[in-house]
């Protein structure tokens, strides 16, 4: 029974947490958050550069965040990532599945090699992590994914990434059904519209209307990269503790708006 002055926000305290992703953006946030509630954070990305940077700030803010630069698509990097981590932490108590990619043209003309890389990224890897931080789980833990609103919807000149971000929430489920005998949750989140690099580019280019998506969101703005950080915690923390194979749209309302203006 909880108690009236038991704590239920999420604290991470002593627990090995990695983020795919983690150099910029959502990623970088969400490693931001996780350190800030306790945790012993790894971030992997594929530009090194960038994450030296990462390392330069946080230790210039006085933390600590182990970086490790790997193409998760390449499985003797991701491999060598993982076995590093072990060597150094001995287990993995929390996965953040966020690294990703897209391209946007159509599909008529899409080439086959774009698609391929998008899969191999985008679903290839998030399952190749999360085998590899379940074996690492002697004692349970928590794997979160990062979806999509195109986990849900079509989106034109979209297609490669639409499927792989469908494929994540039925590998969210399945992987959830399977795991948790093993006392390991997997669950999912599903931004929304994002102000980040890759929004930010496709605003330039016009692909995307700001006005248009503004107006559909019912908190009329577009989500911030810490907007993405409470849910996360929340779903690598105990206080989740009975939530598994669920996705939680963090999006302002998006998809629950069916009424235009």
């Amino acid at each position: 029974m909880t108690e009236w002055n038991s704590a239920t926000t999420p604290d991470l305290t002593g627990k090995v947490i990695v983020v795919t992703g983690g150099s910029r953006g959502m990623g970088l946030a969400m490693a931001k958050g996780a350190h800030a509630a306790g945790a012993t954070v790894i971030v992997l990305a594929r530009d090194s550069a960038r994450l030296a940077t990462v390392v330069a700030e946080a230790e210039a803010a006085g933390a600590r965040v182990q970086a490790i630069a790997a193409d998760l698509a390449d499985d003797a990097m991701r491999d060598d990532a993982f076995a590093q981590i072990i060597a150094d932490h001995g287990r993995i108590d929390g996965l953040v599945n966020n690294a990703g990619v897209t391209k946007v043209a159509p599909s008529i003309d899409y080439a086959l090699a774009d698609l391929r890389r998008i899969l191999e990224v985008n679903v290839t890897a998030v399952f190749a992590c999360s085998q590899a931080a379940a074996r690492a789980m002697p004692e349970g833990g928590s794997i979160v994914n990062t979806a999509s609103l195109s986990s849900f919807i079509g989106q034109p000149e979209r297609a490669a990434y639409v499927a792989s971000k469908t494929a994540v929430l039925g590998l969210t489920r399945a992987l959830a059904v399977e795991w948790g005998e093993r006392g390991i949750r997997v669950n999912a989140i599903a931004p929304g519209y994002i102000e980040t690099d890759l929004t930010g580019d496709l605003l330039r280019r016009g692909v995307l209307d700001r006005g248009a998506i503004e107006g559909r969101t019912p908190v009329r703005r577009f989500g911030r990269s810490d907007d993405v950080v409470g849910a996360t915690l929340f779903l690598l923390s105990d206080a989740s503790s009975f939530i598994s194979g669920a996705t939680l749209s963090i999006d302002g309302g998006w998809l629950a708006n069916g009424y235009f203006r």
